[in-house]
């Protein structure tokens, strides 16, 4: 009877005891997730990179015709920069580009005196958050907008492209985007001294000895339509100044497209420009460009296009209406010998339809052919003869990445000239058959990566 009772009372507080244990185990903490219990990533990241890019070069009518009698150039030019990238969260980034540029042989074997300029900096700026969605970019830097038309990085030249500005960026929602760029130059000497910091008066600037331009102020605003269109407006106003004479201001404006449907990607732009060019006369020009691509398949695609500047007709020199690519990368657009809008501006404008045809030749490699038709934009008459076209080019351009960090390129050009190119460059015994070969190697390791 006893051990009854016994049982009868274990039993009963196991039912008393179960649901109060039951709840204190229900009240216990959950543990925290694996990642939550992870210590926060250091603050600081640092990465050392590095780039050596030598390019071979056959120049037998590259940026303009040769004449006959004349040689062909033949060379190896080669970059070489070392940057530095400092981060700490999203306080500051940090970041210098120390950079040499040079042709194989300029150097000496025994080379007790440096001839070649030695290390430069190309780029050397700090950027950092102002208030909110505000932030700057203070320091040397690259400008590159939109599709490298009016403002790019012309990394196509050795020594690339860069300014001293201050840039604002203000992202004040996930489709907008406002960019403001401020700079203010002096450049050349002063009273026939080179000039330094303790110049004390004047505003010294000589064209073409430092900056093109005096002082820049430029607002590009972009805006995500959707995930396949995007729309970009820019203003731009450049000016001019030799010393202490007055400004010549030139103002540039317009708009940037591009969209894409399925396999079809299609885009457009429009500038004009107006103020005064740097000599001071009334400007008044304009270019466009379209664009259409379609991809027939994984591995062939093909792109049409026409792009437009204006120039200056021949019997008329009423205002300036050359158009003004200034910091284009024009290598980029008007055909790769570089005739055009690289150290030459034409005077009476250029038309420039084009079709590229894109192949896929291997997991790693592409190939490119683009033909151009070059014509001008205005009235071209030369010595009571009028000229309609400036000829033709053809571009083959083949792309191979041999390594993670090391990519091939090889290109030949060639180009069809004719009456209207002699007219146009001066070249009055220009050989009938104009080509151009290079062979390029670039090498971009990361040299070293540390978070601390």
């Amino acid at each position: 009877m006893k051990k009854h009772l016994l049982s009868i009372f274990a039993l009963g507080t196991a039912f008393v005891l179960c649901p109060t244990l039951a709840s204190a185990q229900e009240e216990l903490p959950t543990p925290p997730p694996m990642d939550e219990m992870a210590p926060p990533p250091p603050p600081n990241e640092f990465t050392l990179s590095a780039q050596l890019r030598p390019r071979f070069e056959y120049r037998n009518g590259a940026y303009r015709p040769l004449e006959e009698g004349e040689s062909p150039a033949i060379l190896t030019n080669n970059r070489t920069r070392l940057n530095f990238d400092y981060k700490h969260t999203d306080r500051l980034h940090l970041y210098i580009s120390l950079q040499n540029v040079n042709v194989w042989g300029q150097a000496q074997q025994i080379q007790a005196v440096d001839r070649t300029g030695g290390m430069s900096v190309f780029e050397a700026y700090a950027e950092f958050p102002l208030v909110n969605t505000l932030s700057a970019k203070v320091g040397r830097q690259m400008i590159v907008l939109d599709d490298d038309r009016i403002f790019g990085s012309l990394d196509w030249h050795p020594a690339g492209r860069s300014h001293d500005a201050v840039n604002l960026n203000w992202t004040p929602s996930e489709k907008l985007t406002l960019r403001g760029f401020f700079a203010y130059n002096q450049s050349g000497t002063a009273t026939g001294t080179i000039l330094n910091v303790n110049t004390p008066s004047g505003q010294n600037f000589t064209p073409g000895a430092g900056q093109d331009y005096q002082h820049l102020q430029a607002l590009h605003a972009h805006y995500n339509i959707s995930e396949a269109h995007q729309l970009s407006l820019l203003f731009a106003n450049l000016g001019y100044r030799t010393d202490d004479s007055a400004d010549q201001n030139m103002q540039t404006f317009g708009a940037h497209y591009t969209g894409k449907s399925n396999q079809l990607s299609y885009g457009a732009s429009a500038y004009m420009q107006t103020g005064k060019n740097a000599t001071g006369a009334d400007k008044s020009a304009y270019m466009f460009a379209v664009n259409a691509g379609y991809k027939f398949s994984p591995i062939f695609g093909l792109t049409a296009g026409v792009d437009y500047l204006s120039g200056n007709a021949s019997d008329d020199n009423s205002k300036d209406k050359k158009f003004n690519p200034f910091s284009g990368t024009n290598h980029k657009f008007y055909g790769f010998m570089d005739y055009y809008y690289v150290g030459f501006t034409p005077s009476v404008g250029l038309l420039n339809p084009y079709l590229t045809a894109n192949v896929r030749t291997g997991e790693k490699s592409n190939l490119s052919a683009t033909f151009h038709y070059f014509a001008p934009a205005a009235k071209f008459e030369v010595g009571g003869k009028k000229h309609s076209s400036y000829g033709s080019e053809i571009d083959l351009v083949y792309n191979l990445k041999v390594q993670p960090f090391i990519g091939l390129q090889v290109g030949y050009s060639t180009y069809f000239v004719n009456d209207g190119t002699k007219a146009l460059k001066g070249t009055a015994n220009q050989r009938g058959y104009q080509d151009w070969f290079w062979c390029s190697l670039n090498i971009n390791p990361k040299l070293f990566s540390a978070m601390f």
